[in-house]
C-alpha cells in the first residue's frame, strides 16, 4: 500500500511524541525542523531530549506516564515507546480521536509516516517506502543532495518574492512557466546569486518579448 504524499504545515501547530528515548529525539528533531511546538511525555526523557529542550523553546517536557488527554487539541502523535501495548493503544485512541498518528517501527499501526527528507529553507523534497524500507529511502535522499542544494532553496524563495509580478506580468500559464524556467537557469549558472535588480531586469526583458 502507497502512501499519498501530502504536505502539511506544522508551523506553531502541537504535537505530542510519547517516549523519551533515541528514537524519539529523532522524530522530535524533524518536527522541529518543521517549526512546530512538541510536548513530549515519558516516564523516562533522556539527556539529548533534555539538552535540545534547553536550546529550544518549542519543546515542552513531562516526565511521566501517558494519559489519554494528552491527545487533547494535538495536530499529530508520535508513539515512540519501547512497550508495545502501549503504542497500539496509543495508535488507537488517535485514530478515534481522528489525529494523524506514527507509530514508530510498525507500519501497520500507522495513519501516517516520516519520510526521508532533504530540506532547503522552504524547497522540500520526501522519499517514502510505505514502511518497506527506510535504509532504502535514506539512500535516494542522500543521493539526491547534489541536486537539491542550498542554491535551490534560494532560487525558491525569491520565486516566492516574484510570483505575485510573474502571474500579473505573464497570465498564461504556459508562457509564465518558460519565463519561470529561464529565471532559474539565470540563476544556476550566475557565479553569485542575482540580486533582486538583476532578476527584475530579466523578467523586464521576458515580458518585452
Amino acid at each position: 500500500m502507497a502512501y499519498f504524499p501530502m504536505f502539511v504545515n506544522l508551523t506553531d501547530s502541537k504535537c505530542l511524541v510519547v517516549g523519551g528515548g533515541n528514537v524519539a529525539y529523532r522524530k522530535i528533531k524533524v518536527l522541529l525542523d518543521f517549526e512546530a511546538y512538541v510536548y513530549v511525555v515519558a516516564k523516562d526523557i533522556n539527556d539529548e531530549i533534555r539538552a535540545l529542550a534547553k536550546s529550544v523553546d518549542r519543546i515542552f517536557l513531562e516526565e511521566r506516564e501517558f494519559s489519554p488527554t494528552d491527545l487533547k487539541d494535538k495536530t499529530l502523535v508520535v508513539a515512540a515507546t519501547s512497550d508495545n501495548t502501549l503504542n497500539s493503544q496509543i495508535s488507537s485512541l488517535c485514530k478515534t480521536e481522528k489525529i494523524p498518528v506514527n507509530v514508530v517501527d510498525c507500519s501497520q499501526l500507522c495513519s501516517f509516516i516520516f519520510p526521508s527528507y532533504l530540506k532547503e529553507q522552504n524547497l522540500v523534497g520526501a522519499f517514502s517506502s510505505s514502511g518497506n524500507s527506510p535504509v532504502l529511502t535514506q539512500m535516494l535522499r542522500d543521493h539526491e543532495k547534489k541536486l537539491l542544494t542550498p542554491k535551490l532553496g534560494e532560487i525558491n524563495e525569491q520565486l516566492g518574492k516574484l510570483r505575485p509580478q510573474l502571474i500579473e506580468k505573464f497570465p498564461i500559464e504556459a508562457g509564465r512557466k518558460q519565463v519561470i524556467k529561464h529565471l532559474i537557469d539565470f540563476a544556476l549558472t550566475a557565479d553569485e546569486f542575482p540580486t533582486d535588480k538583476e532578476f527584475q531586469m530579466e523578467i523586464d526583458h521576458d515580458s518585452a518579448k
